[in-house]
């Protein structure tokens, strides 16, 4: 917005500084500044109840507001004394008028074709990169956008690094029973509870992918692994109080197991990742439903050994 302020002025203080120059080398008298000082006001004001039309497409305001201030100047002359209105019938008549007119359409008909083209390959680029980072289904982020991440983290310290990774409980089970459709509307289900979650807690420090298939997984920096736990609990009395509708009436509560992680100066990210993977498996193993610590599995001496593919 600021910027747009600053163009604006720019743009209205131009015939003031023309007709100031004019002024210096004697073309113009000092009575006639007074007419450009209210000049540059007006248009100033002008432009300012334009850029405060959002609903009108700025191609469009930026052609008004030129229209504007190519059409003031001359009956600014017209209400000059003397020769000055004598050279503003010799110089400014209704044709020269149309013409500056139909030129500043003609100029700005031309730039909004080549806006328009820019736009859509803007738009056409983004998509496409949106399309390559986040997940069809979910809109979530995907693997290979955190693949991406991990190399990041790999550069720098995973102090205060969080990995938590999450898995629906029978999500197979359900896909054989309700078929994959079925089973795609419940994988978008968790995934709209999972994210306003993670955001209500964390806000911008988090972030969220889909890892395939019902595994999901949370990377937060800066917090506890008590605020993790405490997100995940409340994660899961959403999907307590608030039953799947299948398409044939079936009311399923989903579940989820999950693993947290916590980084720390001695550890790379790719360990704080495996920890967190141990801890998921333990939970589905031992307790389905629940969330593991990967800090309490040093506690015990349960083999969670598990061949990992990340």
């Amino acid at each position: 917005m600021r910027e747009k302020y600053l163009g604006h002025v720019m743009l209205v203080l131009a015939p003031l500084f023309d007709n100031f120059f004019l002024y210096t080398i004697n073309d113009i008298p000092a009575a006639a500044m007074l007419n450009f000082a209210w000049e540059g006001a007006l248009l100033l004001i002008i432009c300012e109840i334009f850029i405060r039309i959002e609903a009108l497409p700025l191609i469009y305001r930026c052609t008004l507001e030129f229209l504007i201030v190519n059409q003031i100047p001359p009956l600014v002359y017209f209400v000059l004394p003397g020769k000055y209105h004598a050279m503003s019938a010799t110089h400014f008549t209704f044709a020269s008028i149309i013409d500056v007119t139909l030129g500043t359409l003609l100029m700005f008909a031309v730039a909004n074709v080549y806006v328009n083209f820019l736009t859509k390959q803007y738009e056409e680029l983004r998509m496409a990169r949106y399309d390559v980072s986040h997940d069809g289904l979910t809109n979530l982020l995907n693997y290979d956008s955190f693949h991406s991440h991990m190399n990041e983290l790999s550069q720098k310290s995973s102090r205060h690094q969080i990995i938590c990774i999450l898995d629906i409980d029978d999500f197979k089970k359900f896909n054989d029973t309700y078929g994959h459709l079925e089973g795609n509307d419940v994988l978008v289900y968790f995934t709209k509870r999972l994210f306003a979650e993670v955001k209500a807690h964390f806000g911008e420090l988090a972030s969220v992918y889909r890892f395939g298939g019902e595994e999901f997984c949370v990377s937060v920096h800066g917090v506890t692994v008590e605020d993790c736990l405490e997100m995940t609990d409340k994660l899961a009395e959403e999907l307590r109080t608030k039953d799947y509708v299948t398409a044939t009436g079936d009311k399923i509560t989903v579940t989820f197991s999950g693993g947290i992680a916590l980084g720390c100066d001695k550890k790379d990210i790719k360990t704080v990742l495996r920890e967190a993977d141990k801890a998921l498996y333990y939970s589905k193993r031992h307790k389905k439903g629940s969330v593991t610590c990967a800090k309490d599995l040093e506690k015990k001496s349960t083999d969670t050994d598990m061949p990992l593919s990340y």
